[in-house]
């Protein structure tokens, strides 16, 4: 969830047109390169996303060695690869570098600390090469580090914000157990007949039925990982665009307009119920 969580986010980052122009990029998933540090459990899931949509994966950072490819990892083929020898060393079709932290330095439009906190200090922030970073790890990049990112027009996308997915879907999994009641229950047959209906219209229009393989894919209603997944893209979607939002309002960066509307959203619970916590 925290990576797939990191891609929604990324993706809509690049889709905003004012990004595109400050780091001069063409505004799509698809061809861009991204460097990941960290291939645990958000570094992996969210190489595979990237992968899947399009990105060229070219480096994987882990606290021993990297590996590097300008034309893409096979992150599948890499992570089977790390299970069978233990390492990435000696893996095909990649450059090894015995200092992983060079690679974090290396040319690509997206990097993702999605390891250990404060990775980007003072010591390297000048040499940081990514049109992007997004914070997959906590606290990845250091307060000053941060400003110095900033000047020289890499695009910061806060941890606060970028790496909430797996908080929002725990949020999710808290509420179908307060319900007992899974998602989908509810609706999916229903939604099924409504598409059945409108298909048995469409057929009728076209003067040919579908076979029984299409019949079942339009009509497919969507299961509970499927409407987590959309629960989830919309709670990023609607986050980013929020953090956008005032962060164009306010001529500020995007970690301070994810931290304001973070204590504007507290502020208004605690004014609407009066009180936020609880205590015995």
């Amino acid at each position: 969830a925290t990576g797939l969580g990191v891609y929604y986010g990324v993706r809509e980052f690049l889709s905003f047109p004012e990004v595109q122009k400050k780091i001069g990029h063409h505004g799509k998933v698809e061809g861009s390169s991204v460097i990941i540090q960290g291939f645990g459990n958000v570094g992996y899931w969210a190489a595979k996303f990237f992968e899947a949509n399009g990105a060229r994966v070219i480096g994987i950072i882990e606290y021993d060695v990297a590996v590097h490819n300008p034309k893409g990892l096979n992150i599948e083929h890499l992570a089977q690869w790390r299970k069978e020898h233990g390492s990435f060393r000696g893996f095909p079709d990649a450059h090894i570098l015995d200092d992983p932290m060079e690679l974090l330095e290396a040319p690509c439009d997206v990097l993702i600390p999605a390891a250990l906190e404060r990775q980007i200090g003072l010591r390297n922030a000048h040499r940081i090469k990514a049109k992007l970073v997004g914070e997959a790890a906590n606290g990845p990049v250091t307060p000053a580090a941060d400003a110095i990112l900033q000047k020289n027009n890499i695009v910061v996308v806060p941890d606060l914000l970028l790496n909430a997915g797996g908080v929002c879907v725990s949020y999710f999994e808290w509420a179908k157990n307060l319900s007992h009641l899974r998602f989908g229950r509810m609706n999916k047959r229903w939604d099924e007949r409504s598409k059945e209906q409108l298909l048995n219209l469409v057929e009728g229009n076209a003067g040919r039925p579908l076979s029984e393989v299409e019949r079942r894919q339009m009509i497919h209603g969507a299961e509970e990982h499927e409407l987590v997944y959309s629960g989830l893209e919309d709670t990023m979607i609607v986050a980013c665009n929020e953090t956008r939002q005032t962060a164009n309002e306010k001529n500020i960066d995007y970690r301070t307009a994810a931290m304001a509307n973070s204590i504007n959203k507290i502020a208004a619970s605690l004014a609407g119920s009066g009180s936020i916590f609880t205590y015995v």
